[in-house]
């Protein structure tokens, strides 16, 4: 018996090995695995997807880490308060597992993260708090042909639902009146986002969070060794009743979310370098000219002073707050210039960075001829493949 044991315990996955069908070492070592948000519920993804054994995984998130963190995220320490959360959680990882490889970015993840970064992706598993951000997520790994793993936490209560794309029902689809109203509660009337003090927060409880995030996981689990799992199937958990059940949603065949970014074309180009005219160039050949680049959200070109002039601002609508509108120079509301579109004839001197693109972005080039979507390859990690399997 001793001998058995010691060869067991050699290996740090053999019990995982034991778990008949559920882990296969190399679906789980080859896996790309992104998770967005790394607050309560994303701390303790990431703690699951380490003891697992996953080696390559994308940590996104914007903010530090605060003292309220340290009661609901196993991954932070006192000494970690503002530090970045991906930084912080990074390093515990690497701790908590040796062989992971964690790519922390701090970064707004739909603003700041190229969509190219995200279509490399095998699944996304989402730890948000934001309506809004999961709206987005939704739409995105849907056009982008990448699963997604939502999980929401309120109180004692939870929920887990994976969305595959091409499988329906997505998370928009049961979207109610009250949905779409609460997702322009963080928009002024100016359009322009409200400020940090204007937006609530809810209460998460750590025990809810550990229960969805291993419900999250075990889905992505399913959805990488192909296992079956039913898109938009909800496995809800009420902690102070107790209750435990499985909802479904309503499929909206007239949902608007039901896209693909089809076709991908990798271009060799950076954000950093090329320039409007120059990407409108090189999709040239597919769409004809004149084209011009789509932009995904509204982009503030300028605030406009009656009395000091434009001021160029160059930024998402959602990044600029409505107390920027003040006049520096003289005190006065200044106007908000918005752009959707960037064409060669009136921007093609500016840098895509300069104008909000992020690197490896994915963008949307439309002319005479149709549509496409170019990826900035040139952007692409140096360890990854220099092809990309379209989805």
């Amino acid at each position: 018996m001793s001998g058995v044991r010691r060869r067991v315990g050699a290996d740090r996955n053999a019990r995982l090995g034991l778990l008949d069908g559920f882990w296969d070492r190399s679906v789980v070592h080859q896996a790309r695995v992104g998770v967005i948000g790394v607050g309560a519920l994303g701390n303790e993804i990431l703690k699951n997807l380490a003891l697992l054994d996953f080696r390559d995984v994308l940590l996104v998130d914007p903010d530090v880490v605060e003292k309220s963190n340290l009661s609901r995220s196993v991954l932070f320490r006192a000494r970690d308060e503002g530090r970045p959360k991906v930084e912080a959680a990074a390093e515990a990882l690497r701790d908590l597992n040796p062989d992971l490889r964690p790519e922390p970015l701090r970064a707004d993840v739909v603003h700041e993260v190229g969509l190219g970064r995200l279509r490399e992706l095998d699944v996304i598993i989402a730890g948000l708090d934001s309506r809004r951000v999961r709206w987005w997520l939704n739409r995105t790994a849907h056009a982008l042909g990448v699963p997604w793993v939502e999980g929401a936490t309120q109180g004692g209560h939870g929920q887990a639902v994976a969305f595959l794309p091409g499988d329906l029902p997505c998370y928009e689809c049961s979207f109610t009146d009250q949905d779409w109203r609460s997702l322009h509660q963080v928009s002024s009337c100016r359009q322009l986002a409200l400020g940090a003090a204007s937006r609530g927060r809810v209460g998460t409880s750590p025990t809810s969070s550990s229960m969805v995030s291993a419900a999250q996981v075990h889905l992505a689990m399913d959805v990488l060794h192909g296992r079956k799992v039913v898109s938009g199937r909800s496995l809800l958990l009420n902690l102070t009743a107790p209750d435990l059940m499985v909802s479904g949603r309503r499929f909206n065949p007239g949902c608007e979310a039901h896209y693909r970014y089809e076709p991908v074309i990798a271009v060799p180009l950076a954000a950093g370098t090329v320039t409007v005219g120059g990407l409108i160039e090189a999709a040239a050949p597919h769409v004809g000219t004149p084209a011009a680049i789509e932009l995904r959200w509204d982009l503030v070109w300028s605030f406009v002073c009656s009395g000091c002039g434009p001021t160029p601002v160059r930024r998402p609508r959602e990044t600029v707050v409505f107390e920027e509108l003040a006049c520096p120079g003289c005190g006065q509301e200044r106007t908000a210039q918005f752009l959707q579109r960037l064409t060669a004839e009136e921007h093609g001197d500016e840098l895509l960075a300069d104008v909000g693109i992020p690197s490896h972005d994915v963008l949307e080039v439309q002319g005479p001829a149709g549509i496409v979507w170019l990826e900035l390859a040139a952007d692409r990690r140096p360890t990854d493949s220099v092809a990309v399997l379209d989805r």
